[in-house]
């Protein structure tokens, strides 16, 4: 009786908290949260990041306090996404802008705890700058009475229509608005973002809607200011200037500053050094009048802007003492948030706790992340993430033109606080907005092709990754990542372009008819159903799985076309051959599980859905080579790939989370890893590929000779390559790099460092390989 009266009496407590909870949210708020934040200049800064906050802490209507352990600061809040809100809760903020000015006294970490209280400021036009915009130029006028004038360098426009003014955000800290002025051939937008401490971004984005693959024309700023001196700033020194034109040209990484005003103001260009083209010049007039501009690009550079493609073209005007923007236009201080919090949005994944790891391992690990950064393009394909080589310092020109490997460099760049991860994969979305994104008419959203070249056109040159001038929907994948730089950055186009790849894959992406690689679209979708709780995005990855379901043969797997497998195909040794015949691609198939394990959680009852993911799972375990890699296209053909093996090692481990770790999974991961771990041991690079012995010996002198040779896979003696075949070292594409922390962790979940370290034998494929390869030199 006695426990049935404590039960009952449990059963109310828990009714009266879950009644107070919706009626007096802050009783149930989350507790207090915090972040460590370590400046890049000392002084008084500007802080400006956004936060993944806990669920309950911040709710709407209210506003949040930074307590740095002397005194309370007021903030500025902007909420740029909810928690999915549950029944009887009042929503609160998940990411949240946070902007507030904080003076540091030294570079070493501050943390600030955050914590609610009842909003009551408001916006305010008291900031220290005045602006006046009238046709196309711009005037700011600081309190102190120093005045700048910049006017666009860009193709005139023809409209007379007024611009239409979008205010972004406006609070007591930051202003950012964009004027959008529209034209029959060069519609742009100019963005303005002004900051209490004085500081100024303008941004030019110019659109080219003309139907030819043409060139940028004169794009950029000039300035005009009264200042007494003025000087300009490179790595190598200061040039004064005078009345000759001082000009710095932007063909490295050297980037320049102009001081302004006995040097209270800086004027610079955060991302001018990376595009490598353009240049500054400056020198003062007959009546002391300065005169500065900046070209992001001319029309004599012959850059390339494709139809319906965007260029942008900033200048910052900042007080000398605040630190300089990133190249993304973001704070560049650190900013350290536990990785639970992380965690708690985004899904928890297994983490490195890389003080735990052997020295070697974490050595690896910053490798990596170093790989990741070095992946990126520079030049007229700015923040292309196409391709990692050891030979060369960024990304090549060619690379795959998606953006479903973006996603886990944010996650790794926000729970390890690396802002060069965090740049990379936000540049890489400005770069898909701005070049693979069609946004022309009829079908707007989905991506150009990654190279023409492969449509049989011939390109206009080859210093460049032309694109198709229209949508393909197969190349839709990874629009998830633009809700995360949308988290991150607040900037509205980044959702444009959600939106826009959204309303395009409802409308036209299918998994059912042409390609059925379109199942790694759930990845997206179940994504942003987690992110958001809105129930149409669970519904298209059901959707997609539901049409790839009518395609499936051969127990469970499917056919990159959606052919029936045929169980005794011929011997396939590359695409063309291959798109004869109906059978499992490990590089097709293996998209299945960037999606479809979540969805087996979200949809446990769904027919097929858990028996596909072990079908797939299965296959690419038993189909992986025993080096640690898989075969191209076939698992039989000759061409081996390894640089690009850790995707399906990443994918078998999604499928092992919800299946759980068996052995075959772990056997697979364990061969992935190790190939890559003793690669680099031995070499100092990534272990790329192995070729087929045919072509070492001389007995072929092209793959597709191999067709006159065998007649089904079983004829070849694949295990020849591993003692006759030509190991590659030194490149990987992305998904080859940006998987690994998390097959790692996982895998350390399981089984011991150790397994992974033990030096090959000498009669298995590693050992067999790597015992022909030279040995790295000290």
């Amino acid at each position: 009786m006695r426990s049935h009266l404590t039960l009952l009496s449990f059963v109310r407590i828990t009714l009266l908290a879950s009644v107070l909870c919706s009626v007096v949210p802050k009783l149930c708020a989350a507790r207090d949260f915090s972040a460590a934040i370590t400046p890049t200049t000392t002084g008084e800064q500007l802080v400006r990041t956004s936060l993944p906050l806990p669920r309950g802490l911040l709710a709407e209507g209210r506003t949040l306090v930074a307590d740095d352990g002397h005194r309370r600061l007021p903030v500025a809040v902007r909420v740029l996404s909810w928690y999915p809100s549950k029944e009887r809760e009042v929503r609160s903020g998940r990411r949240v802008l946070v902007t507030f000015p904080y003076s540091f006294k030294a570079k070493t970490p501050i943390r600030f705890t955050f914590n609610s209280q009842k909003n009551v400021a408001k916006p305010t036009d008291d900031f220290p700058i005045r602006t006046m915009f009238e046709d196309g130029s711009l005037t700011f006028i600081w309190t102190d009475g120093n005045r700048v004038e910049l006017r666009l360098l860009a193709p005139q426009r023809t409209s007379t229509n007024a611009p239409r003014v979008e205010i972004v955000e406006h609070n007591q800290y930051f202003r950012w608005q964009r004027l959008h002025l529209d034209d029959p051939q060069w519609p742009r937008v100019i963005e303005l973002r002004m900051d209490a401490l004085g500081g100024v971004v303008v941004v030019a984005h110019l659109q080219r809607n003309l139907a030819d693959d043409g060139r940028a024309p004169d794009f950029g700023w000039e300035l005009h200011a009264r200042s007494d001196q003025a000087t300009l700033q490179t790595t190598q020194g200061s040039r004064q200037i005078t009345g000759t034109l001082q000009k710095h040209a932007f063909t490295n990484d050297d980037n320049v500053a102009l001081q302004l005003f006995g040097n209270r103001l800086t004027v610079y260009h955060p991302v001018a050094s990376l595009k490598r083209r353009g240049f500054v010049e400056a020198r003062f007039t007959e009546g002391e009048q300065l005169v500065y501009h900046y070209l992001r690009c001319t029309a004599e550079e012959l850059v390339p802007m494709q139809p319906e493609s965007w260029h942008r073209a900033e200048i910052v005007i900042a007080p000398a003492n605040l630190a300089h923007l990133t190249p993304t236009l973001l704070s560049p201080h650190r900013v350290e948030v536990d990785a639970k919090n992380w965690d708690a949005l985004y899904g928890k994944s297994a983490t490195l706790a890389e003080n735990k790891l052997p020295e070697e391992l974490q050595a690896l690990v910053r490798f990596h992340s170093d790989a990741i950064v070095r992946s990126m393009a520079v030049g007229d394909d700015l923040g292309n993430v196409t391709s990692y080589s050891d030979a060369e310092p960024h990304g090549g020109i060619f690379g795959m033109n998606r953006l479903n490997h973006c996603a886990p460099i944010f996650e790794e760049a926000w729970r390890g606080g690396d802002t060069r991860l965090r740049d990379t994969a936000l540049l890489w979305c400005d770069n898909f907005y701005n070049q693979s994104v069609w946004w022309g008419d009829k079908e707007r959203g989905g991506t150009r092709y990654n190279n023409i070249v492969a449509m049989n056109r011939t390109p206009p040159d080859k210093k460049y990754m032309w694109r198709s001038n229209g949508s393909v929907n197969f190349c839709t994948k990874g629009y998830a990542a633009f809700w995360l730089a949308w988290e991150e950055t607040g900037d509205p186009r980044m959702k444009e372009a959600l939106d826009a790849q959204l309303a395009y894959a409802a409308e036209h992406l299918h998994a059912d008819r042409g390609e059925c690689r379109n199942i790694g679209d759930v990845r997206d979708f179940v994504d942003l159903y987690r992110y958001t709780g809105e129930q149409r995005y669970l519904d298209e990855a059901l959707r997609l799985f539901r049409e790839l379901r009518s395609k499936l043969s051969l127990g469970d797997l499917f056919d990159q076309g959606g052919k029936p497998i045929d169980p005794d195909p011929p011997f396939i040794e590359e695409d063309q051959g291959g798109l004869k015949v109906g059978y499992a691609k490990p590089y097709i198939i293996g998209y299945a599980l960037a999606g479809l394990p979540e969805l087996a959680r979200l949809a446990p009852d769904e027919p097929k859905l858990r028996d596909t993911v072990r079908a797939v799972a299965d296959f690419l375990a038993a189909s992986q080579d025993p080096l640690g890699g898989w075969r191209y296209p076939h698992p039989r053909s000759s061409g081996l790939i390894l640089g690009q093996a850790l995707e399906h090692a990443w994918q078998i481990t999604q499928a092992a989370k919800l299946l759980g770790p068996e052995r075959r999974y772990l056997d697979a991961i364990e061969r992935v890893l190790r190939q890559r771990i003793h690669g680099w041991r031995r070499t100092g690079q990534i272990f790329a590929g192995l070729s087929g012995w045919e072509i070492t010996t001389g007995k072929v002198k092209s793959p597709k000779e191999l067709y006159d040779l065998y007649k089904k896979p079983s004829d070849r003696d694949a295990t020849r390559d591993y003692t006759e075949g030509a190991p590659g070292f030194g490149s990987a594409p992305p998904e080859g790099l940006v998987y690994f922390n998390e097959v790692l962790a996982y895998y350390l979940e399981h089984r011991p460092a150790s397994r992974l370290l033990a030096e090959p034998k000498a009669d298995e494929p590693l050992g067999q390989v790597l015992s022909r390869v030279p040995l790295k030199q000290p």
